[in-house]
């Protein structure tokens, strides 16, 4: 149970993925190249592909006509009002911390001053965080972008709160309109979503500013989860019952909080969900982040060091889209008790937050997503390009770990079935096991050896409703993120885009929806009825397996089976 990705630090490092740019704007690219993650493309493309399909559902900006404004909402600020929506009170762009501009640029966030208005919200969400949009090829929000949204059921009091982190490589995404909680909310739970810094404007270290490592959107978060923790029982939930949950960076994020001592302090959440989150579980430390930034600002024109601070502070936005690279991690900061240790440095000395019920899990595929992507900008599928270039992408992928990239490769075609997809199969399998399911597993281990209750699930339906990737030469499986839909899309996308049947769709999203929103009430995602099929915990050898036409209990040796997490327990040196 002690595996640890051996790729540690160079997950961190490797912050593009192919060897083409993106065209952003005229004058603004985005350089990227093979290595971890391609994630940038992949979330954005999630963020397009999800807003565009929602907008005739309870997440989108286009939804069904708003009813008259809902009785006002006292916080801590002041008074505002929401709106009733499919069967919802909804409060959308609300803010929770000061706009962090000009002196708050590159500085913790601000708690909100009070006002003497009543704030009235509509169906608009508040502004994304600065982005590029590969919609239209532009930037997109406005560094005054620290929003949540809450939805919460027509009636209800000491409601389970589920807290939505949306992922995007630290760079893409919102809380807005591509998550639609329809469906949970109907559970009788609380849901918000939110924003938060994104990019080099949320993650960037620089020995002049004070700056906990750097971790500007972990804070913004935290400070969500206070407003969260200050004001939700005005909204009919409970504040001593919150579950975050996020997928990809979300995930990510999840797991910063839960080793994050400021958050246990605080006592901001009681539960956790990490969906695909398990990855780079090592970061870089405020020394190494401090240097990288150092390297920035020279390169936009700020490395005097008595000026970076005012230089860094002056500069337009957008200029920092142009080096910020393809993903960004968050920093540990031995210094400040926001994220002293890496991930997994904590979770190996068991220096985390135990007082936690846990769900936590990954994809059977989750590797195809990003060989497919390699395709779609190179033109061309991996098995045309020919066993050379297989071998040049796992060597890239594993470039400074000290492991053994040929061996790995050529072990990896062993254990792929020959045939047409082979090269592809066994790229996307050498991603899938080292990045994600086989830390999974380890971090679930870890949990239910700190006797927390934790269930793993493993999601295997290949046919779920996702296509964001318009075709590619091998079959992707169930990818990266496409559990998402079963929880976070309204039913009639799932019908519209599902290519099984409907029943099967149908039935494995409302037992997914049950198993969230059932584990958000009591930390135990099995139904009170029963309904359901029984998820027993981790600790006895069981990972949950979520797949049509039914879900089921089952034995670790089955997702052993399929993943090869022993190998990489032991991986081959170079020597």
């Amino acid at each position: 149970m002690n595996y640890v990705s051996p790729l540690g630090n160079k997950l961190n490092k490797n912050n593009s993925h192919c060897a083409t740019e993106i065209t952003i704007m005229k004058n603004i690219t985005l350089p990227h190249r093979r290595g971890f993650l391609l994630k940038p493309l992949v979330s954005a493309l999630l963020a397009i592909s999800l807003a565009g399909c929602l907008s005739g559902g309870g997440g989108g900006s286009d939804d069904a006509p708003a009813q008259a404004a809902v009785s006002a909402v006292s916080t801590t600020e002041g008074d505002l009002k929401g709106i009733s929506m499919n069967g919802m009170r909804v409060f959308r762009g609300i803010p929770y911390a000061q706009p962090p501009v000009g002196e708050l640029r590159f500085a913790p966030p601000e708690p909100l001053a009070q006002r003497d208005e009543t704030l009235q919200l509509s169906a608009e969400f508040g502004s994304s965080c600065v982005q590029v949009d590969l919609a239209t090829s532009s930037v997109a929000g406005n560094e005054d972008c620290l929003y949540l949204n809450v939805y919460t059921p027509e009636s209800g009091e000491d409601l389970p709160v589920m807290v939505w982190i949306h992922g995007g490589a630290f760079v893409f995404g919102n809380g807005g309109g591509e998550y639609d909680p329809t469906r949970l909310v109907a559970q009788d739970v609380i849901v918000v979503t939110l924003n938060y810094r994104l990019g080099l404007l949320g993650f960037l270290a620089h020995p002049s500013l004070a700056s906990d490592g750097g971790n500007f959107g972990l804070m913004d978060q935290q400070q969500a989860l206070r407003w969260i923790k200050a004001n939700i029982a005005a909204f009919g939930g409970d504040p001593d019952n919150v579950t975050v949950f996020g997928e990809s960076a979300g995930g990510h994020s999840v797991m910063s909080h839960i080793v994050s001592p400021r958050a246990k302090a605080e006592n901001l959440f009681q539960r956790a969900i990490v969906q695909s989150g398990s990855y780079a579980p090592f970061q870089s430390s405020k020394a190494v982040a401090q240097a990288a930034g150092q390297n920035v600002a020279t390169s936009l024109g700020c490395g005097n060091s008595q000026t970076a601070e005012n230089c860094l502070r002056d500069l337009p936005a957008t200029q920092f889209l142009t080096v910020q690279g393809s993903q960004v991690i968050p920093n540990s900061d031995a210094a400040t008790d926001l994220l002293p240790r890496t991930i997994q440095t904590a979770l190996n000395d068991g220096d985390f937050n135990t007082d936690l019920d846990i769900m936590i899990g990954s994809n059977q595929d989750e590797g195809t997503l990003f060989v497919a992507l390699d395709e779609l900008t190179e033109g061309s599928s991996l098995d045309a390009l020919g066993e050379a270039e297989y071998r040049s992408r796992v060597a890239d992928l594993f470039a400074g770990s000290g492991l053994d990239a040929d061996q790995i490769a050529t072990d990896y075609l062993g254990y792929t079935p020959v045939g047409a997809n082979q090269l592809s199969l066994a790229l996307s399998a050498i991603w899938t096991d080292s990045n994600f399911a086989c830390n999974a597993y380890a971090q679930a281990g870890t949990f239910s050896t700190a006797n927390m209750n934790t269930y793993q699930y493993w999601f295997r339906d290949e046919d779920a409703p996702w296509t964001l990737v318009p075709s590619a030469s091998f079959p992707l499986g169930a990818t990266h993120a496409s559990e998402i839909p079963y929880v976070l899309y309204p039913e009639s996308l799932m019908r519209s885009r599902y290519t099984g049947t409907e029943v099967d769709v149908d039935r494995l999203a409302s037992q997914m929806v049950g198993y969230w929103s059932q584990f958000a009430k009591d930390g135990d995602p099995n139904s009170t009825d029963g309904v359901d099929p029984n998820w027993a915990q981790a600790s006895g050898g069981i990972v949950n397996t979520l797949d049509t036409p039914t879900t089921a209990d089952g034995s670790v040796l089955n997702f052993l089976g399929y993943h090869r997490c022993s190998y990489w327990a032991s991986p081959p040196l170079d020597n």
